[in-house]
């Protein structure tokens, strides 16, 4: 069975029979799709929202696509290639031509239905529309009597999306991925309905908690609500441009592409060959095999502070408890072991190996902390005793991993995604923001005895929220308590895109209570329940009280 931490690294087979091409005219704009006969589905794929940012594009913010001619017509009949990635071996076609988005719909339901736009994580290092099929959402969704609009969209990630470095930001090339994300959510507005989406019912994924705090929260109307999957506005180091790391990464690139003597070593950058770019772009967040886990991160490509930016002109946090972000309904959750896959499991045998691992100031392992008195404050919430650790509730058990894994995974779980999770909850439910949380309690890795030592890890939910528990598990026999946990799931995520709230119009489901004063939220696991978000307490508050640590 493949392990469901790396499902979102394949491109997934397209279920039912594809027939004759289906047409949509927009805009002047004729789409060329396919039916999926079985599932009751069509789709649309890779339609340009931006055009290429290539040649003199390049590391410029998008400019959106514009027809040309006087019939145009857009061939969505298949995907088109992913952006450059981080990971060498993520996807088979790459190109930097690839700011397109993809739609999935019922075939033959009328009326203007709800939307929800899928933003993949990765990091900002890597990351491809083409391993989130919405079939796997809409099909179930059309006998559930809750039809949606799924649309997925790429974006730059790496050097070619997050340039890092003083001189990125002298010459305006700074979050140009979040750029990218802002200009696909307005096309979806602006062509949506000619899909049959309700353009004033669309709801997003993950990186949306960067585009709540667009202009200050002045969105423009792009979303009505965002759910967040173990991804808050917080989660990720966001340094200054000049940041020693991000200028050591600018350094690498310039080396890498023969730049060092150029008068404009950021223009010598533009026009270098993008095999030479790629190729930097993957070497740059390279670090010892010791010091990697299943997945890599954190980074130091990614967002940056930038004065005037329409993002992040100020730390994350800051605009958060200053209310300068859209107060919109959210779901804001995280699994069980968040940080599991994100450390070497033989690597942290010491205080000191765990201490070095969340000081490393290097490219590839960044978390942008450098206070060390602070780092060994930290650990004094969290002991060096198995039984505290992540997988959590698994007692002294280590599986042969090394002393301090279990110490290091509850750690990097915490600073990563649970203290800005709980943060985001707390602010904006004393701003009056109507918010949920919940905490995602199985994996289908449970099956896998030799996957025991990641817990519930990080992305366990995305098989059950894509309803493709059984597509996973074919040919074998599914639990019924993951059958459950899927419809139940499902059905939340369905509610919330058509009514903003998980538990309307109905549910069968247990009811699901805002997180409010009481920090209520709801585990999702083999069976439903409702806990008080206060685990880890001490550790975790003192993660977001601590500047240092929080980012």
């Amino acid at each position: 069975m493949p392990s469901v931490a790396f499902w979102t690294r394949s491109v997934l087979a397209l279920g039912g029979t594809l027939a004759a091409a289906q047409t949509i005219v927009g805009n002047g704009v004729t789409y060329v799709g396919t039916r999926d006969t079985a599932g009751g589905t069509d789709q649309f794929l890779s339609i340009p929202f931006a055009k290429p940012p290539t040649g003199s594009l390049r590391f410029k913010p998008p400019v959106a696509w514009t027809p040309t001619g006087s019939n145009p017509t857009i061939n969505a009949t298949a995907y088109g290639p992913s952006c450059p990635q981080g990971l060498a071996d993520y996807v088979p076609n790459a190109s930097e031509d690839c700011l397109t988005l993809d739609i999935w719909k019922p075939s033959n339901v009328t009326g203007k239905l709800p939307v929800m736009v899928w933003i993949y994580g990765g990091g900002f290092y890597f990351g491809t529309s083409q391993g989130y099929e919405g079939w796997y959402m809409v099909q179930p969704s059309i006998p559930a009597g809750k039809p949606f609009i799924y649309v997925a969209l790429n974006y730059r990630t790496g050097l070619f999306g997050f340039p890092p470095g003083s001189a990125s930001a002298k010459a305006g090339a700074l979050n140009l991925g979040l750029k990218d994300q802002r200009l696909a959510l307005e096309w979806v507005q602006q062509n949506i309905e000619y899909f049959g989406g309700d353009k004033t019912k669309a709801s997003g994924a993950i990186s949306t908690a960067y585009q709540s705090m667009y202009k200050g929260g002045d969105i423009g109307g792009v979303f009505r609500g965002m759910i967040m999957q173990s991804g808050s506005p917080s989660s990720v180091n966001v340094p200054p441009a000049d940041d020693p790391v991000q200028e050591q990464a600018y350094k690498f690139f310039v080396n890498a592409a023969g730049c060092s003597n150029a008068a404009d070593t950021f223009e010598c950058l533009r026009s270098a060959p993008t095999d030479v770019l790629q190729k930097a772009n993957q070497d740059v967040i390279q670090v010892p095999p010791e010091w990697k886990g299943p997945d890599q991160g954190p980074v130091v490509l990614g967002p940056v502070l930038a004065p005037g930016d329409v993002f992040l002109p100020e730390l994350p946090s800051v605009s958060i408890h200053a209310g300068r972000y859209a107060k919109l309904p959210f779901i804001n959750g995280d699994v069980k072991d968040e940080g599991t896959v994100f450390v070497n499991q033989t690597t942290p045998q010491t205080d000191k190996n765990v201490t070095d691992w969340l000081l490393s100031q290097a490219p590839g392992l960044y978390f942008g902390i450098n206070n060390e008195t602070a780092v060994k404050e930290l650990l004094k919430f969290y002991p060096a005793d198995p039984a505290a650790g992540s997988p959590y509730g698994t007692g002294s058990e280590t599986w042969g991993t090394a002393p301090q894994y279990k110490r290091l995974a509850s750690l990097v779980g915490d600073l990563i995604f649970e203290a800005s999770r709980r943060d985001h909850l707390r602010t904006a439910t004393k701003d009056g923001v109507n918010a949920w949380s919940y905490y995602f309690n199985l994996s289908i890795n449970s099956l896998d005895p030799t996957l025991d030592s990641w817990g519930v890890q990080h992305v366990a939910e995305n098989v059950f929220v894509f309803s493709a528990v059984d597509e996973f598990l074919a040919g074998q026999t599914v639990p019924q308590a993951f059958s459950n946990l899927e419809d139940a799931t499902f059905n939340y995520w369905l509610n919330f895109a058509y009514n903003l709230d998980p538990n309307v119009p109905s549910t069968s489901h247990p009811y699901w209570p805002k997180y409010g004063s009481n920090a209520t939220s709801i585990s999702l696991g083999s069976t439903i329940s409702l806990i008080k978000d206060d685990y880890r307490a001490e550790g975790i508050d003192y993660i977001i009280n601590t500047p240092s640590l929080y980012n």
